[in-house]
């Protein structure tokens, strides 16, 4: 595809030289997002290296079953963002009570651990709760009564934080071992700059409540959500792409000139542009720009990320009706595991279901055999499955980068690296442009500012 007012010219070398406004390096939400807005104003190209647009976002189909790149949901919290994503699903969706569930010592509670106690082991349920009131006793002494939460100083670290928060029967239990099972990472590592808006902190009265009591309200960002009713996420990714004259797939960047404004590309043809905006992984960016200074080149080589392999399965019914699981314990080779034909059941054929399973590494690739027979002996002990033989359809899905690894290097690169783009008049977002744990409403959110900034500057 090309956007009707891209000029098409030949350099001093006989190749194409592609001129434009603004070029978007990545055709993810955010990349779209920003197209989506700069359409009919400015002339536009999105640089998307694979076939299909989405990124992340997108949705793979085989034998009937609609694959998504694990478990993307929906959370909206800002007007804009919100009316403008339902306005493009345009009915095209269900609005779901979450139930997510953590498996563990062979039994089920209710997410998030740390608020529903009541269905442990008598021994584990006490210890949970009388670490919880020690670290509770300790919090509010040194704070006179301030509840501590992730507002922390950036010489926290995780492991310490969540002792401090939840005790260490809570975190012995769950919170560590989860964790590190996600993210692959040593926990007295990383920082705690992610924490807030992902890690529910109840407080005593209802920690107290969640294990002796009826249970209280419900935790956590995600507590409903918004799922496409029929094509998966990447509906979403498609309404978006569907009249963006400027979206170019299959065009890879393979560097990137900003002293001449231009993009060399896969197939050796330039485009030569006025704005960037680059959604692509920040490290990946920066290794691709010519005469880069080295104090840049060394902030990015600090930049950390897991790989996170998710395995998709189609099976014949029955199946439980939860939406995922969290599984912290090592006998689960699997961290989560979702049914998302339980989002929406267009996702499956007719008396079918789909499955998405998390593995996370640090990079080493994994054993697809041998991970497949543990995992399907796992989904048969917590109930997912009843038979081996309801299986009969998979796909394996990588994705890396997948979670950002929050630690000291990060905090210390990050700033060097924003201000050298800022220098540049360069925009980098989006969860890998900008280097961070976040969510597609966001990076909607941050692609149509981004272009708002470059349409400001055309005024």
């Amino acid at each position: 595809m090309k956007t009707a007012d891209v000029q098409n010219k030949k350099n001093d070398n006989g190749q194409d030289t592609l001129e434009t406004d603004t070029l978007i390096i990545g055709g993810g939400l955010a990349g779209l997002a920003a197209g989506y807005a700069l359409e009919g104003k400015i002339p536009y190209i999105i640089a998307e290296k694979e076939c299909f647009p989405g990124g992340l976002s997108a949705t793979l189909k085989r034998n009937g079953y609609s694959f998504d790149f694990s478990g993307h949901l929906l959370h909206l919290r800002w007007p804009q963002t919100k009316a403008l994503i339902l306005k493009l699903l345009a009915g095209n969706f269900n609005t779901l009570a979450r139930d997510a569930r953590v498996y563990m010592l062979g039994r089920q509670l209710p997410f998030p651990f740390q608020a529903n106690l009541k269905k442990l082991p008598e021994k584990v349920r006490s210890e949970c709760i009388r670490e919880f009131l020690k670290a509770a006793d300790a919090a509010e002494g040194k704070t006179r009564g301030k509840k501590d939460s992730c507002s922390v100083p950036d010489t926290d670290f995780y492991s310490g934080w969540a002792e401090r928060t939840f005790g260490k029967g809570i975190c012995r239990h769950f919170m560590l071992p989860y964790n590190f099972k996600l993210l692959q990472y040593p926990l007295n590592l990383v920082t705690t700059e992610w924490c807030a808006p992902f890690i529910p902190v109840p407080d005593r009265n209802e920690v107290l409540q969640g294990a002796y009591g009826t249970g209280g309200r419900k935790f956590g960002y995600n507590t409903s959500f918004i799922d496409p009713l029929r094509g998966g996420i990447g509906a979403l990714a498609e309404k978006f792409a569907e009249n963006l004259k400027g979206l170019h797939t299959g065009m890879e960047v393979v560097s990137v000139n900003t002293k001449t404004h231009t993009a060399l590309l896969k197939d050796s043809r330039r485009i030569k542009f006025r704005h960037l905006i680059n959604t692509s992984p920040l490290n990946f960016f920066i290794s691709i720009q010519e005469n880069t200074p080295e104090n840049i080149k060394k902030a990015a080589s600090l930049l950390k990320s897991n790989t996170v392999y998710v395995l998709n399965l189609g099976v014949k019914k029955p199946v439980p009706k939860v939406h995922w699981g969290y599984f912290p314990e090592k006998k689960f080779p699997f961290y989560r595991a979702g049914i998302a034909s339980n989002f929406s059941k267009y996702t499956a054929p007719r008396g079918r279901a789909s499955f998405y399973l998390e593995f996370a590494t640090a990079g080493d690739p994994i054993d697809f055999e041998s991970a497949e027979q543990a995992s399907f002996k796992a989904l048969k002990e917590c109930g997912f499955i009843k038979n081996i033989k309801q299986i009969e359809t998979k796909m394996w899905l990588r994705l890396s980068p997948a979670y950002v690894i929050y630690d000291k290097d990060r905090a210390k690169a990050l700033p060097q690296i924003s201000a050298w783009l800022a220098e540049k008049g360069i925009q980098s977002i989006g969860r890998y442009g900008a280097w961070k744990y976040s969510f597609m409403e966001e990076a909607v959110k941050e692609g149509l500012e981004a272009a708002e900034n470059i349409l400001k500057q055309a005024v």
